[in-house]
């Protein structure tokens, strides 16, 4: 997106996305935690997961609604964030958060640990920055993504060191790698769409195009 002709126009849609990620988030890890704190008595890697999630799941939060920062940032840019609110999630998020719910729920909690790794993908400030003053649009919605620009580096290496420190069993690392996996496809071809959205004549996906 930094480097695409419309990126002024394919910000907003893509913040948007964002939000469904970050609220996604945090209703995956509350799950995890409590899904980590029933297995916990016989299970040593959920008894330690558990304790990470009541740390981090604070962490992540950034306001009362899962994603509200994201929503004060587009406010910010004057989209309609009540619009945003009453969309549905896109397929392929639904389909990314959905999977993640089913494997925490039916393999093991440690699956959320895949989906966590994104905190180890955000822009960088100097990125941001830069399409700050590409776009020229008001530094405010920027704000989220300038935080955890900050933020995510020490997230990602605390994350790297629970995974080291829990004593995973090679059916556990299988999970956490398919998750991951899993989360980084859907959510590239999900930004992908944001994309063709905005290029005349592309291919669309009519629920999530008329969002904004």
């Amino acid at each position: 997106m930094i480097a695409h002709p419309l990126a002024r126009e394919l910000y907003a849609p893509y913040l948007a996305v964002g939000r469904y990620v970050a609220a996604g988030m945090i209703h995956l890890m509350e799950t995890a935690l409590a899904r980590a704190r029933d297995l916990a008595p016989e299970d040593p890697v959920a008894a330690r997961l558990a304790a990470y999630l009541e740390r981090h799941i604070p962490e992540e939060r950034h306001g009362e609604e899962p994603g509200g920062g994201i929503l004060e940032d587009l406010a910010a840019l004057g989209i309609d964030t009540e619009a945003v609110r009453a969309q549905p999630a896109p397929p392929k998020i639904a389909a990314l958060i959905g999977a993640t719910y089913y494997w925490i729920l039916h393999a093991h909690p440690v699956a959320v640990l895949g989906y966590l790794q994104l905190e180890a993908f955000q822009p960088d400030i100097a990125s941001i920055e830069h399409l700050i003053e590409t776009t020229g649009l008001p530094r405010a919605g920027f704000r989220q993504l300038l935080l955890h620009a900050q933020l995510d580096v020490g997230h990602a290496r605390e994350l790297e060191q629970v995974i080291d420190s829990l004593p995973l069993e090679p059916w556990h690392e299988r999970l956490i790698g398919l998750s991951a996996l899993h989360t980084i496809s859907l959510l590239t071809d999900a930004f992908l769409d944001v994309v063709d959205g905005a290029v005349p004549g592309a291919r669309r996906q009519p629920a999530f195009s008329d969002a904004l």
